[in-house]
């Protein structure tokens, strides 16, 4: 007799499966700005406005933390930037936030305090109203948020507009975050020896990014951002979804591609390819997306800012490909998947 065979788990088919899969499906069949699919539910509530909610969970294990380069005032500094990036995404204005509390009975009261003073001061920061939350037991450290903004409805940014022709841009120097993982990473073993100014610049990856709202709005009120989310996951994960959700392919150009120093110090270090290193996974809470018809860097800075960069291109069909002169090559998503082997 045949064996049994395995009943699947959701680590055999990983989050991007889930959701693509049973969370869409389910959920949202119609494709509703008002149901999942992009960084916030937009709830069109009034004539002017629409109304933004979002929701993310810092896990226990998030590496940052475990490697102690956050303690428990900037895992609350975290988490209020992770939720208040959804709403940047979308182009809109946070108003206020909830937050969710699973503690373990052992965590030191201090680490309670120093979590919760993290948080408050990334919402003063942005003169957002902390609404209120939920405390309760759990067996391990579980925190999460929930963010509500609005933005005004001929101004709001979603996944799915991109169209053949479009101009892909990125708004933080690419690497840095991939990048700091592992310089952190390696510490113990003492293969990549940077200096002192160069492992600040690292270390503030985790420490120090704010959720770009400032940039959402301009990319609204720009009128000219046909598709956008934030980059949480890493630049090729987000980037794939960007083109799954626009139903087109993404085409970066290689020559387009410009790491700081310390990236490409640790790449040579660590004999990894530059590219494959910066596109990998790693949260800077960058805003990454496309703008209508053919821009360059020149252009888009002056009209965006200065920390804004065009990569590429939008094209016909489907998934995401590195242009080397007249070579292309697929780009595989390596960022966070949760449950799978790339998270």
């Amino acid at each position: 007799m045949l064996a049994r065979r395995r009943s699947l788990t959701v680590a055999d088919v990983g989050e991007k499966y889930l959701i693509a899969h049973v969370i869409r499906p389910l959920f949202n069949p119609n494709n509703r700005l008002e149901g999942p699919g992009d960084d916030c539910a937009i709830l069109s509530q009034t004539s002017e406005y629409a109304w933004l909610f979002t929701t993310d969970r810092v896990p226990a294990d998030l590496r940052a933390y475990k490697l102690q380069i956050l303690d428990s005032k900037g895992l609350g500094s975290y988490l209020a930037r992770l939720n208040l990036s959804d709403i940047a995404a979308c182009g809109g204005e946070p108003l206020g936030l909830l937050l969710n509390l699973g503690l373990p009975r052992h965590l030191p009261y201090r680490d309670f305090v120093g979590l919760c003073k993290g948080f408050l001061g990334v919402a003063k920061k942005h003169r957002c109203a902390i609404f209120g939350g939920d405390i309760s037991d759990a067996a391990e450290l579980s925190i999460s948020a929930t963010a509500i903004g609005r933005v005004r409805r001929d101004r709001v940014l979603t996944r799915r507009g991109a169209k053949p022709g479009d101009t892909i841009f990125v708004s933080r120097p690419l690497g840095l975050t991939p990048a700091a993982f592992a310089y952190f990473q390696d510490r113990g073993r003492r293969t990549l020896r940077l200096n002192v100014p160069d492992v600040a610049v690292l270390a503030r990856q985790f420490t120090s990014l704010a959720p770009m709202l400032s940039l959402g709005r301009r990319l609204g009120q720009s009128q000219a951002c046909s598709s956008c989310m934030d980059n949480t996951d890493g630049i090729s994960t987000s980037l794939h979804e960007l083109a799954e959700a626009s139903g087109v392919a993404f085409v970066v150009n290689r020559r387009s591609l410009v790491f700081p120093d310390v990236v490409q110090q640790i790449a040579d270090t660590l004999r990894m390819d530059v590219v494959k290193l910066a596109l990998s996974a790693g949260a800077d809470f960058s805003l990454v997306g496309t703008l209508r018809g053919s821009w360059d860097s020149r252009l888009v800075r002056a009209k965006l800012g200065r920390s804004v960069t065009c990569i590429g291109r939008v094209e016909t069909g489907q998934g995401l490909y590195l242009e080397t002169g007249r070579q292309r090559v697929p780009l595989p998503a390596t960022g966070w998947n949760y449950f799978s082997q790339t998270d």
